[in-house]
């Protein structure tokens, strides 16, 4: 039997999409009657989470993706496409639950056997690529993946700018636009935190500029305006978060829907404010190949202990662990320390000329596309 993916993808998607629903509706408990709370303590065990990630498992085992994927690779392909589509959807729901149940590290594992640097099954149905990059983005941006986040929401938002217009008529069409305009938050969130504009491309990047620029100014200063524009961002952009325990049916009644919400805003605020004096740091060791940590230090107008412990918390910081348990950086600018002298190496990207061609190609294209169409009187 073969169905179209789009229906596939669909059935995961809604899957996932009910389960969050309601834990969401369970856990507003203020206006509940009296027989809905009595409904609620009979199906205590209604949409369990272990149950929820269970199916999505066992969706992921019995359709054997993961050894297909593998065959895949060696150009051995065929059968059925519907068990094979909802092992691979299934990942794909797995990364979304564990997202929404803040276990990104797991979230990410779940989702290893799919290729997302390349285009695959996917990138076919446009739910599907966009819900697999939003939550993948979003998961390292916590982890604190920056460069990662950063280059697959560039690549999927060059992708939604090129291709919308395609999609209007597409049910989907206001999804589209509205996650679109999340991973623009995300975006602006990761330059924030560590600034890759390298990374964007120029077209991405000036759609960034028109939506946040303000913004983005505003976070790299670190006050209580900054903490402000982080928290609306991240409110904005972040997925509905979810409880997955049966909230307290005991008097008094109380809602407990924004609680999951709250917890991983708290956590990021946190890891913003850790990350406070770093900024300012940076921006100095940018202007200098070598400084000394004393007149580094009368520059921040910190002593030398304290500016050790920012120089140490910045490398703590510029660096995260890969699901292979690497140590990887995501710093643009790098430094190591030698008799009381810091040295800066500031990363170069190396320059892509093809890229910079393929892009005038792109818009002599639209402008002849536009030409043609003009109607001469």
């Amino acid at each position: 039997m073969q169905l179209p993916n789009q229906w596939i993808w669909d059935m995961v998607d809604e899957f996932v999409y009910q389960f969050q629903s309601y834990c969401q509706y369970r856990a507003k408990l203020k206006m509940k009657t009296e027989e809905e709370l009595q409904l609620l303590k009979q199906f205590d065990q209604a949409w369990n989470v272990y149950g929820v990630l269970n199916y999505l498992q066992a969706l992921v085992e019995k359709s054997q993706i993961v050894q297909i994927l593998e065959r895949e690779k060696e150009g051995d392909e065929g059968g059925s496409n519907v068990l094979k589509m909802l092992g691979y959807y299934g990942m794909i729901g797995l990364l979304r639950v564990h997202c929404l149940l803040g276990d990104y590290r797991t979230g990410l594992k779940c989702l290893e056997p799919i290729d997302i640097a390349q285009q695959g099954v996917y990138t076919i149905v446009i739910g599907s690529h966009i819900s697999t990059i939003y939550h993948y983005g979003f998961a390292n941006l916590m982890l604190r993946r920056y460069v990662e986040a950063t280059r697959e929401f560039n690549k999927i938002l060059l992708y939604i700018l090129k291709y919308k217009q395609y999609h209007q008529r597409s049910p989907q069409y206001d999804q589209i636009l509205k996650k679109n305009e999340q991973m623009y938050a995300l975006l602006a969130i990761c330059l924030s935190l560590c600034p890759q504009s390298k990374l964007v491309e120029e077209n991405v990047n000036t759609q960034l500029k028109e939506k946040y620029n303000d913004k983005m100014l505003k976070m790299q200063r670190y006050d209580d305006e900054a903490y402000a524009v982080y928290d609306e961002l991240f409110t904005y952009a972040c997925p509905k978060f979810i409880t997955p325990s049966v909230p307290s049916l005991e008097e008094p009644l109380a809602n407990y829907n924004q609680d999951a919400y709250r917890l991983q805003l708290k956590l990021f605020l946190y890891e913003v404010k850790q990350q406070q004096l770093l900024a300012s740091a940076r921006s100095f060791l940018k202007l200098y190949s070598t400084i000394s940590v004393g007149k580094l230090a009368t520059y921040m107008e910190v002593d030398e202990p304290t500016l050790r412990a920012i120089l140490m918390t910045y490398k703590h910081k510029m660096h995260s662990v890969d699901n292979d348990g690497k140590i990887i950086s995501n710093a643009d600018v790098d430094f190591y320390i030698n008799e009381d002298i810091i040295h800066v190496v500031e990363s170069k990207s190396a320059k892509r000329y093809g890229d910079y061609f393929l892009r005038q190609i792109l818009k002599f294209e639209e402008i002849i596309g536009e030409l043609d169409r003009v109607k001469l009187d």
